[in-house]
């Protein structure tokens, strides 16, 4: 059975001293990681008190290259990751979060920081955190899902509402953490692109992964290629294709749930 990570927020402890009174990211000027994972470092409130006025929330959203929320992962596939944070009256916000597996060790990596983002590392755990306030709140990187079999995916997020006032009292934190589970399939089911759905206007195609689609004619000369997102639908004219047999060809990108393989089809667009 794989491993699970049992997340209750209600007692999720998350550290958050110095976020803010580090405006440069805490991993960055105190190389500390207070993102509340296990085997961060111990919360303080000393700076960032929770009965502030400014009231700080935080949420964790995994977006898939549909655009839709993700309910799990799947291996070698990218997420968009925004961590927000919201509050009542915020000069600015800050915050630093990670993700993990069961073990407490990476879980995926990160790229593409946002704009008042950075990437980190204390010792070897990697941290997303800011690298100045923000006027918004909003934070983004991009994800690597880890290799397939690694488990339940923990993200873990401090935040700050700050007064930007550079005392040692009047902002707020807030913590957050949300569990994302590895997609289980069975090997029926692992289907890198749905049949084609042919017409005389064409050929409307489906993909599942990642990929690179290509239709040639049988002398190898080829009519149209193109790289392809999971859950992606492609229309591809009939003007765009020559006449007689068509092949069409998806070979999954590398790093794509292990059992997909390539696809091939013979197909003729209708008159």
């Amino acid at each position: 059975m794989k491993n699970k990570i049992a997340i209750a927020l209600s007692v999720v402890t998350i550290s958050t001293l110095g976020l803010l009174s580090s405006s440069n990211g805490v991993a960055e000027v105190q190389n500390q990681d207070r993102t509340g994972a296990p085997g961060s470092a111990q919360a303080c409130t000393l700076c960032h008190q929770a009965g502030s006025t400014l009231n700080a929330s935080n949420s964790i959203t995994v977006t898939g290259a549909d655009g839709l929320v993700a309910d799990h992962w799947i291996a070698g596939e990218t997420y968009e990751v925004s961590f927000v944070v919201t509050g009542t009256g915020a000069a600015g916000y800050g915050f630093q979060a990670t993700s993990v597996l069961a073990d407490g060790s990476n879980a995926g990596s990160f790229t593409n920081p946002g704009a008042s983002t950075q990437l980190e590392s204390v010792g070897s755990r990697h941290i997303v955190e800011h690298s100045s306030p923000s006027s918004t709140g909003i934070f983004t990187a991009t994800w690597t899902a880890p290799p397939e079999g690694s488990g339940d995916v923990g993200f873990f997020m401090a935040g700050i509402a700050a007064n930007l006032q550079d005392g040692n009292n009047g902002d707020s934190h807030d913590e957050t953490a949300i569990s994302l589970p590895e997609l289980n399939l069975a090997v029926s089911d692992l289907v890198a692109m749905n049949q084609p759905i042919i017409s005389s206007n064409g050929v409307t195609l489906k993909a599942n992964v990642n990929g690179t689609l290509s239709i040639y004619d049988l002398s190898g000369r080829v009519s149209f290629s193109s790289e392809v997102s999971s859950q992606e639908t492609i229309q591809v004219d009939a003007g765009e294709l020559g006449r007689g047999i068509q092949i069409i060809r998806f070979n999954p990108k590398t790093g794509s749930k292990s059992n997909y393989t390539p696809q091939t089809w013979k197909i003729v667009i209708p008159s």
